[in-house]
């Protein structure tokens, strides 16, 4: 068994038993398993350490990037980014690579990342970008580290189910970032357990921070952060956790979302995590945090000293999952088609049949995403007519305040000109209000669709591992549906006033009337504008929401199919193999037996690499270098 030299993780070669299970693989695995092969030797050959920072949209991960990088690189900001992942390299000659879906090519200079990942500059991925790499002279990149920028939950879900899949398989390490405003969703929790499954080590962050009552007051004290217990208790205090003696101070808004969140981060991934609690853009702009030195102290010594081992220890995980489904492949097809007559060949029928009704729930579960969908529109719709009635009387009733008040008596061009100043802001913010309430309560309809449509799937594999142990007597791994289905709402608007020449020519007039007949002018088409305003502004949030349902939807479904059947094709496939088994002749049975055994016997002999591969990696990483959160 090869050793470690130095105290080192060696370098991949010939004689590496994880280079030698990834050859092996790649000559029993198909087109798509191959490509994704290529991509973990490659990372294994470059030492490239690919950390995913993770979590809703909103929640500064842009601005912690930026922080970890020293300056503002990455586009930050209200507006939301595309469903697109942004990773970022080191590299002396900065800029950025955009490849397209037709896969074309393009370079171009940081100044051009707002056009390609914002929503304001690439509304709705219009451009038909694949992927953004941005290459940055920053130390934290050095030695072969990439960050990878998520606009939210959907970056790595919101295209097609395959994408998604593949940026979950070339993720190492994650930072999870949180805020307590708001709090942890039931979407967030359910990202967090899969990324604190598929990685080896997890950071949590609590940014925002210093929006809590009793952040400022902690001061040092944030230096030593807190350690989530995986038994889903809260901070541990042991050795005088800075975390918890900074929330032991009584009833604090820092204390309480320390505590709920240490609470949510232990249940959701069940095992210890260290949770940072920090402000991002207290420590971009330069005023200090030191919440964000902490986690940036620890982060570094991470990348330094575990990033190697946690590297080798992540690409034969991803090896794993592979070589694992490509055995139970193997095993069925050789099991059922030894199982040639009588009841031996009835049960294979049997587990054949409970395969093709597994995909018969596929159209069961497309069917009640297209009816949810609907039902969301449909309330969606409702929802606009009594916003537009409720919000104009809102607006209407402030700005007759204002107009009865300190305007009263002003001329009418200055009544026109501090009215329509004061509409606009009230419209934008009323519209802005009810798009925000409608928003989070599709995301939840979608949450809870996309949880029961998961439940669904993964009831339906449970029944396919049973019915193999009961009918064919085999334990099968039958791969688990991983990242949620479901994409993110993206939304992004901008208010618009639009005068045409009629108007302009009567507001010329309007505004040189003398007293009050001006400004009874004035104050009555203020209110007129206001009647047409709120509605305006209304009526393009629920356009912009009903596309992104739309658009929601269409992605849900795609993903729901592209689903189930991943999650049976080999199996079929197997089957499959099995039928042509049975009917050739003697001799030929014979040589597909022959071969399917000896491919389960290679498959046998990559899961034990891959075994010496991560307990050699884990070794020479020592002790205490599994990370934060660590998966091994």
């Amino acid at each position: 068994m090869p050793a470690k030299v130095g105290g080192h993780v060696r370098a991949a070669d010939d004689s590496d038993p994880l280079v030698s299970a990834l050859n092996e693989l790649s000559d029993l695995g198909g087109k798509g398993d191959r490509a994704g092969l290529d991509g973990l030797r490659g990372r294994l050959r470059e030492r490239r350490l690919r950390v995913l920072v993770a979590g809703e949209a909103k929640r500064g991960k842009s601005t912690l990037v930026n922080a970890l990088l020293g300056r503002p690189v990455l586009p930050m900001g209200v507006t939301p980014l595309t469903a697109l992942a942004t990773t970022v390299c080191y590299g002396r000659e900065e800029g950025a690579t955009a490849v397209f879906r037709d896969g074309r090519v393009e370079s171009f200079p940081l100044s051009a990342l707002d056009d390609l990942v914002t929503e304001r500059g690439n509304p709705g991925n219009r451009r038909n970008l694949a992927s953004v790499t941005v290459v940055a002279d920053a130390p934290v990149l050095g030695r072969g580290v990439e960050l990878v920028d998520t606009p939210g939950t959907g970056s790595v879900y919101t295209h097609n189910t395959a994408e998604a899949e593949a940026a979950l398989e070339m993720m190492d390490a994650a930072v999870f970032v949180l805020t307590a405003d708001p709090p942890v969703s039931a979407s967030e929790r359910e990202l967090m357990a899969l990324v604190a499954e598929l990685s080896v080590t997890m950071f949590v962050v609590l940014n925002k921070a210093d929006y809590l009552v009793g952040y400022h007051t902690a001061g040092r004290s944030l230096a030593a952060p807190g350690t989530v217990g995986g038994s889903g208790g809260g901070l541990d205090g042991a050795g005088g956790s800075g975390l918890a003696r900074a929330g032991a101070n009584g009833d604090s808004e820092l204390a309480e979302a320390l505590e709920f969140t240490a609470r949510v981060a232990a249940e959701a991934t069940g095992r210890p995590v260290r949770l940072y609690a920090l402000s991002a853009r207290a420590a971009l702009t330069g005023t200090g945090d030191p919440g964000f030195a902490t986690f940036a102290k620890d982060f570094t010594a991470y990348l330094q000293q575990g990033r190697a081992a946690d590297l080798r220890v992540s690409v034969a995980a991803h090896a794993r999952r592979m070589a694992g489904s490509l055995r139970d492949e193997a095993i069925l097809a050789r099991h059922a088609a030894q199982m040639r007559t009588g009841s031996a060949a009835g049960r294979v029928d049997a587990f054949a049949t409970r395969l093709v009704a597994v995909g018969g729930r596929r159209q069961d579960a497309t069917d009640l995403a297209a009816a949810e969908s609907a039902r969301m529109l449909a309330e969606l719709n409702a929802a606009a007519e009594s916003g537009v009635r409720d919000c104009a009387a809102r607006v209407g009733a402030q700005m007759e305040s204002l107009l009865v008040g300190d305007v009263r008596s002003a001329a009418p061009a200055e009544i026109e000109r501090i009215g329509r100043t004061r509409l606009a802001e009230l419209a934008v913010a009323t519209a802005e209000a009810w798009r925000q309430q409608q928003a989070e309560r599709l995301e939840e309809c979608l949450a809870r669709l996309d949880a029961r449509l998961t439940g669904d799937l993964r009831a339906e594999l449970d029944a396919v591992r049973d019915a193999a142990a009961e009918l064919l007597g085999l334990s099968l791994t039958v791969p688990e549906p991983g990242e949620r289905l479901a994409p993110d709402l993206r939304f992004f608007y901008l208010v618009a006033e639009q005068a045409g020449q009629t108007e302009l020519l009567a507001g010329a007039i309007r505004r040189r009337l003398p007293g009050e007949a001006g400004r009874r002018r004035a104050r009555a088409y203020l209110h007129r504008e206001a009647a047409s305003l709120v509605p305006q502004q209304i009526g393009r949030a629920r356009a912009d929401l009903q596309y992104r349902l739309a658009e929601a939807t269409r992605q849900l479904i795609r993903a729901v199919a592209d689903r189930y059947a991943e999650s049976t094709g080999r199996l079929e496939s197997a089957l499959r193999t099995a039928a042509a088994a049975r009917e050739a002749t003697a001799g030929d049975g014979a040589r597909l037996d022959t071969e399917l055994a000896g491919r389960q016997q290679v498959l046998d002999h990559v899961l034990t690499l891959l075994d010496e591969a991560t307990a050699e990696a884990i070794r020479a990483s020592g002790p205490d270098a599994a990370g934060p959160a660590s998966g091994r």
